[in-house]
């Protein structure tokens, strides 16, 4: 039997996807393109925006239009929170949401039967239980793991709260038992990604961090590159520094989440850091490792952003110099406390400062890359014949998948850099 994806949103989303199709593959089903006939199509929804929103929809229509017979899933984080909504959409036979997904292929498999494939859906914020969905695969030489889930953060803006649930962590024995697995697997370098990382651990006993997880994934034989996903600028402290310096194989690459360079916007936005705190981490990495790559998110318009207050952040970014950013234009999200301040921006110019920022973002990738030319490091290679600096500069050289060279930087091409 045929199965096919179609996944929306953030890296954890796609982790989630890639473990989903891992428990069909052991049932023996087969894994097609979404394009493909299939019996079972199953949407990976993502809320972060009402873009976000109108695609999983869409995704959702396309698969019934294609194979009006065939069995439509709705899995992640869109059908969490709009699940009533996404029941009523013509052709979806089953609603997963954030919850169950270990049990995927039982309940797709019960629903083409025809029996009954309900879930016991926990209460918003209910204490929840880590779902110990395996690592998978990234490439052939990158795997991710997924050691963190839900988020207790409550940023003005963010949905994601109501889609996860509260925050919850992968045990460090399951964690070790994973990691043993990848380096079993010739897997070389591991990502260890979550919702909210940088809280790793506050629920389990004894209260293990994501430091503990960094030193133990560098102590086990095979496992040559760690790289991790997105960190809170208060995170880059004097025991993450001194697990920096224990783990030459942890990659010299951050993603320090920043959302905006303002201060007064920040707070309406209800992160948990200033602009100087950000500064100071920024800092600190850069005296750790000398070509640090720190990459980022931004929002563009958020709600009663003004132009001074835009100004700030286009000269932030520009002060940080960022190796790569991700900008989005602020989506309003119904039940969270931004929807209902006053001053929201028109599309238009949202848009316009997005672009802004987008372009700036091309220019100071191209300057990081430039930075690296004539410098010799060493390169995870891929199956394209391109791989990954330590510090997530992608290099086209000559080499076999999984092997990493040393190599020197001659040039660059848009912000491809060319080895030899």
């Amino acid at each position: 039997m045929r199965v096919a994806f179609c996944t929306l949103g953030c890296k954890v989303n796609h982790y989630e996807t890639q473990a989903m199709e891992e428990l069909f593959r052991a049932e023996g089903y087969e894994i097609v393109s979404f394009e493909e006939p299939a019996q079972i199509y199953i949407v990976n929804t993502c809320t972060v925006t009402q873009i976000s929103d109108k695609k999983s929809r869409q995704m959702l229509s396309r698969a019934h239009a294609q194979a009006p017979n065939a069995l439509i899933v709705a899995v992640g984080c869109y059908a969490e929170t709009a699940r009533e909504t996404v029941k009523q959409l013509e052709g979806v036979s089953l609603v997963i949401g954030t919850e169950g997904r270990r049990d995927i292929v039982s309940l797709c498999e019960r629903a083409l039967k025809g029996q009954s494939a309900e879930i016991d859906y926990p209460a918003p914020f209910a204490r929840r239980k880590f779902e110990e969905l395996s690592a998978v695969r990234d490439s052939r030489t990158r795997a991710v793991l997924k050691i963190q889930d839900g988020c207790n953060s409550f940023c003005s803006y963010c949905a994601i709260p109501f889609a996860r649930g509260a925050l919850r962590s992968r045990s460090i024995e399951s964690c070790e038992r994973e990691l043993h697995s990848l380096a079993a697997g010739g897997y070389r370098e591991v990502v260890l990604t979550g919702i909210q990382l940088s809280a790793y651990g506050v629920d389990l006993m004894g209260h293990p961090d994501l430091n503990d997880v960094i030193r133990l994934a560098a102590s086990i034989p095979g496992i040559e590159r760690i790289r991790l996903g997105s960190l809170e600028p208060r995170f880059v402290d004097e025991r993450f520094l001194e697990t920096v310096k224990a783990c030459p194989s942890l990659c010299c690459q951050f993603h320090l989440s920043l959302q905006s360079g303002s201060d007064s916007v920040l707070q309406r936005m209800n992160r948990r850091y200033t602009t100087e705190d950000y500064r100071e981490a920024v800092k600190r990495l850069r005296e750790t490792f000398p070509f640090v790559a720190i990459t980022t998110d931004l929002i563009a318009g958020f709600v009663g952003e003004s132009e001074e207050e835009h100004a700030e952040t286009l000269a932030f970014v520009r002060e940080i110099g960022f190796a790569r950013i991700h900008v989005f234009p602020y989506s309003k999200r119904n039940g969270t406390k931004a929807a209902s301040m006053p001053g929201h921006l028109p599309k238009r110019v949202k848009e316009d400062r997005c672009r802004e920022l987008i372009r700036l973002g091309k220019e100071l990738e191209e300057a990081f890359v430039d930075s690296m030319i004539g410098q010799t490091v060493s390169v995870l290679m891929e199956d394209d014949g391109t791989g990954y600096t330590g510090n997530y500069v992608r290099v086209r050289c000559d080499g076999a998948p999984g092997e990493i060279k040393n190599v020197t930087l001659i040039a660059r091409e848009g912000v491809l850099a060319i080895g030899k």
